[in-house]
């Protein structure tokens, strides 16, 4: 039995990723959580009480954890920036003395644009989305410099679908397809990528795939 820490469990997609390491077994997940009452209780849970901005909850967090998964920042023009970029640099500290894989969900604004740059930069990038965008870039700067190991995945619209969906992967660049993805199947992903990392130091661009 390994530990997962879980950063963004009350989240949508922080959700999907508790419910299925918890449905697939073999995980001890250990959720950060503002609130405790906002998880209910459930066999193969522990909830630490804290903030990502705090250090010393991140370092409770983090104990005896095989690996971290974080999906700070995924609710599309609604999350507070602050927190993503500020929460980022902390859980980097808090990792920093040893070799634990994370995985970490950022926007796709931040993966590489066909014409060059990156998609962020783009003509008609919406401008909802830039200041968000900013945080998640900075977010991205700090794993890069941290040389720890980790995996940035990076979805566009994130949706309601089946975990059994078909995705696609490509490292740097947004996939061809329709720019959403299931997130019951990106929850699996990162799960696998969590135990087994294939992309680490990696931008991970993911979309949903043709069904079979």
């Amino acid at each position: 039995m390994q530990t997962l820490a879980l950063v963004g469990a009350t989240g949508r997609l922080g959700g999907h990723v508790l419910h299925e390491a918890l449905r697939r077994g073999g995980w001890v997940v250990r959720a950060l959580v503002r609130e405790p009452a906002a998880l209910p209780v459930r066999e193969g849970l522990v909830v630490v009480r804290g903030d990502v901005r705090d250090a010393t909850a991140v370092a409770a967090l983090l104990q005896s954890a095989d690996a971290l998964v974080s999906c700070l920042g995924t609710r599309r023009g609604r999350e507070a920036h602050e927190v993503l970029a500020e929460g980022m640099a902390i859980l980097v500290r808090a990792l920093a003395p040893g070799p634990v894989p994370l995985v970490a969900v950022a926007s796709a604004g931040i993966l590489d644009a066909p014409g060059g740059g990156l998609r962020r930069d783009a003509p008609g990038y919406p401008a909802a989305f830039r200041a968000g965008s900013a945080q998640h870039l900075q977010a991205w700067r700090t794993l890069g410099a941290s040389g720890l190991p980790h995996t940035l995945v990076c979805p566009p619209e994130l949706v309601e679908g089946p975990r059994d969906q078909p995705l696609q992967v490509l490292r740097d660049v947004l996939p061809p397809g329709p720019k959403r993805v299931s997130m019951p199947a990106l929850a699996a992903w990162m799960l696998d990528e969590a135990r087994r990392p294939a992309h680490a130091g990696h931008r991970v661009g993911i979309n949903n795939g043709p069904q079979a």
